[in-house]
């Protein structure tokens, strides 16, 4: 019988030639269920459908990302792993389990597909030896560096933190080729990617000739010129300050990012990272079951998502609660209610400006650029200096939890390197690299540092840098870098004797240089002051704040007064505070620029008595706090009443540091810039009083019958003759409503449609003498 030909399918398919005209090649795997719908080229296809025809309304997102990659030859495509899940999930799903089969293929996608829609020649692509990279991003719920299993190896996962560390980009090779120095013979040996590196063969594997000696062991060299590189970098990851546990250690995983990606992020930038979770072997010890996570970096995107502890999000904000935030601005007392809220479990008076001071450094003022290379901070630094047992630690621990970045350290643990930043050595390659400190790491935040008179002086000077230019500078070990460090900051001091000693000079009472003081944009001296009404009240609150804060207390024997006082949640603050640093740019238009000067004139002839030494950059403080007040408010410009706000608290810092005679002539002279809101609404009242004389005249000359009524707008402009812009507060005060037996006034309209104002005892009469009109 004649044998049976193969089919003639077979031999081009075990050539490599499956995919040739018309004849298909069949995937099968092992088990024979391996879907066809899983082979490199239908993964191709897919992808490259993805690029052609994902789109987002009428925009084909990745046709014009990736014609402007190739026209500006940054050959870099960022692809949002949220966009492929919409287009395709399965694929998505098997992208994220299996990252290292579907890159490559990606990536061979995207050149085709540029090659398909003409926005790059093939042949040039060839010659060139163009590859595409195509990184990828996700905005999905990220996990934390402590949440890292596992499970998770050899998977696509999204983790953000703060870069603290970046090494020299070095060079990697993804194929080596090695010559056999007895017989000539040349192996390639391909490299897998991050940490991996590749193992020459021990023994020649060319074919042998009968009688034709072994080359030997060993017999490899590598071909620098011949094998092909990449350019590669090591990251450390370290989580974000306000994500670690109390209590517990902030954790740190090494990344490794190669080709264009490197140099995409320098330390203490906050960064969110996506890559494959993978494993090496570290240390000879020969423990083969034991491995080193790292990830392999796919993508980088700068900035983090801020959660609060309960996993709230404090950077991306829903429509009802800008509504709530846009509602809460437009309440007259919203800035009383704000520094109400600042540290509401410390009790006294005295402590008001200094809550004012702090509310401020919350909210902080607008960073400019002068156009010639230099910057003027925005961020607000104030000192807390005084006596023990005033709440200074507790007011940093209040902003540690209020500012949505913050890192909090104390003097006598810290010094210069781990305030500022640090050059350190790998133990392994003994390369140098840097490592950002405390200020680099609360970068676009606040610093906390407590006794910050217990440092020592030559730690103190490596944060005056920080402090007024927000950068640090580094010169070490062949390494000349600058680091970012725009973070306000906050420090608690005690005094030289212990106590704060008001019978001499302020720079007798500190041990502190000029340098630095004059760093701070304001200096709160607090003094435990004998007053026996006062301690009375303190101690009845001391007492009740215990009794309500047990945990076995009944909370209706002890009403929370915090809320009846009008102070802001926590949760809520912070949020608010993080919108209004994020949405507002307060920018200087009608201020009184003669108050700003006059009031620094006055401020640098009084300065020499002895107290806080006045400079130009109080000037700048008076502007940042100004901005910091509109801020608080949502809004866009500075207003009079936001320049007398921060004239009143840089007033209070200078006047509380003089010596006692001193002090009170300094009130007496500048009580004119110390106008609180209750002192605008008792001049706001005599002057609606005098209007209101000055209404019941002219009517007595009318013989009118109805009741005296004021015109609002004669009111207001009669207000802003007296410098108060924003008469709203006074709308809501006792001095307009009235109190018991005090009757107050109302607003209502005449026939005529417009507003006027009339006493509350005449509103019916009014009304009624209107309508009958």
């Amino acid at each position: 019988p004649r044998p049976i030909p193969p089919p003639p399918t077979t031999k081009r398919a075990m050539s490599g030639e499956f995919d040739v005209g018309s004849i298909f090649y069949s995937d099968q795997g092992r088990d024979g269920t391996q879907d066809s719908s899983n082979s490199p080229a239908q993964m191709r296809l897919i992808y490259k459908s993805f690029f052609r025809e994902y789109r987002r309304g009428e925009v084909y997102v990745y046709r014009d990302m990736l014609r402007a990659a190739i026209g500006m030859k940054s050959y870099l495509l960022e692809v949002d792993i949220d966009h492929l899940m919409e287009f395709d999930d399965q694929t998505t799903n098997d992208l994220l389990s299996r990252p290292a089969f579907h890159l490559p293929l990606f990536e061979q996608a995207a050149l085709e597909a540029a090659v398909g829609m003409s926005f790059i020649d093939e042949v040039a692509a060839e010659e060139e030896q163009i590859v595409i990279q195509v990184t990828l991003t996700s905005t999905k719920q990220p996990l934390s560096i402590r949440e890292m299993i596992s499970s998770q190896v050899s998977k696509v996962v999204t983790v953000p933190g703060i870069l603290i560390s970046a090494s020299k980009v070095k060079a990697k090779a993804t194929s080596v080729f090695a010559q056999c120095q007895t017989c000539t013979n040349v192996k390639q040996i391909p490299v897998r990617a991050g940490f991996a590196g590749a193992q020459l063969p021990r023994v020649c594997d060319k074919a042998r000739q009968p009688g034709e000696p072994p080359c030997g062991l060993d017999p490899y060299q590598i071909m620098p010129e011949k094998c092909k590189y990449v350019d590669q970098q090591t990251w450390k990851l370290q989580e974000a300050p306000e994500a670690v546990p109390t209590g517990e250690m902030p954790r740190t995983v090494l990344m490794t990012v190669d080709r264009r990606l490197v140099d995409k992020a320098s330390p203490g930038n906050r960064v969110t990272v996506t890559g494959i979770l993978s494993v090496m072997s570290q240390g000879g010890d020969g423990k083969v079951a034991v491995r080193t996570s790292y990830l392999q970096v796919l993508g980088v995107r700068h900035g983090l998502e801020s959660r609060t502890s309960e996993g709230e999000s404090l950077t991306e904000f829903t429509q009802a609660e800008e509504e709530a935030f846009t509602e809460m601005a437009r309440d007259p007392l919203l800035c009383d209610k704000l520094f109400k809220s600042v540290a509401p479990s410390i009790f006294g008076t005295d402590q008001d400006f200094i809550k004012k001071a702090i509310a401020c450094l919350l909210f902080s003022g607008s960073r400019k650029d002068l156009g010639d290379g230099a910057r003027l901070r925005g961020d607000i630094n104030v000192l807390l200096l005084g006596d023990p047992s005033c709440g200074k630690s507790q007011f940093l621990k209040f902003v540690e939890k209020a500012a949505p970045v913050c890192v909090y350290t104390s003097g006598k643990g810290s010094s210069a390197a781990g305030l500022t930043a640090t050059v350190t050595q790998d133990h392994s390659t003994r390369e140098f690299y840097l490592e950002g400190g405390a200020m680099v790491i609360a970068d676009g935040g606040v610093v906390c540092i407590d006794e910050f008179d217990k440092m020592r002086e030559q730690d103190r000077v490596a944060i005056h840098e920080a402090m007024e230019q927000q950068t640090i500078s580094i010169a070490k070990a062949g390494i000349t870098a600058r680091l970012p460090a725009r973070c306000a900051v906050i420090a608690a001091a005690n005094p030289v004797k212990g106590r704060y000693d008001t019978s001499l000079a302020f720079a007798d009472n500190v041990d502190l240089s000029e340098p630095i003081l004059s760093r701070f944009d304001c200096i709160c001296v607090v003094k435990d002051e004998v007053n026996p009404i006062a301690d009375e009240r303190l101690a009845e609150f001391v007492v009740r704040s215990h009794k309500r804060s047990h945990p076995l207390a009944d909370p209706d024997a002890e009403p929370d007064t915090a809320q009846a006082d009008g102070v802001i949640d926590q949760t809520l603050l912070r949020k608010y505070i993080m919108y209004a640093r994020t949405h507002t740019r307060p920018v200087l238009t009608d201020i009184d620029e003669g108050k700003i000067m006059q009031v620094y004139t006055e401020l640098r002839r009084e300065s020499t008595s002895g107290g806080v030494a006045v400079a130009v950059r109080h000037i700048e403080s008076i502007i940042r706090m100004a901005e910091a007040a509109a801020r608080m408010q949502l809004r866009d410009h500075v207003r009079h009443d936001d320049v007398d706000l921060a004239i009143s608290v840089m007033l209070g810092s200078v006047i509380n540091s003089q010596k006692y005679a001193v002090k009170r002539q300094m009130e007496r002279k500048f009580s004119k810039y110390l106008v609180t809101a209750q002192d605008s609404n008792q001049l706001l009242e005599f002057q609606l009083r005098r209007l209101f004389g000055q209404a019941a005249e002219l009517n007595a000359l009318r013989k009118a019958r109805i009741p005296v009524a004021v015109d609002v707008e004669d009111f207001e402009n009669k207000a802003r003759e007296v410098s108060v812009e924003d008469v709203a507060p006074f709308y809501a005060s006792e001095n307009f409503l009235g109190s018991g037996q005090a009757p107050g006034f109302r607003r209502s309209r005449d026939g005529g449609g417009r507003d006027v104002i009339v006493r509350s005892s005449d509103l019916a009469k009014y009304e009624a003498a209107v309508s009958a009109r």
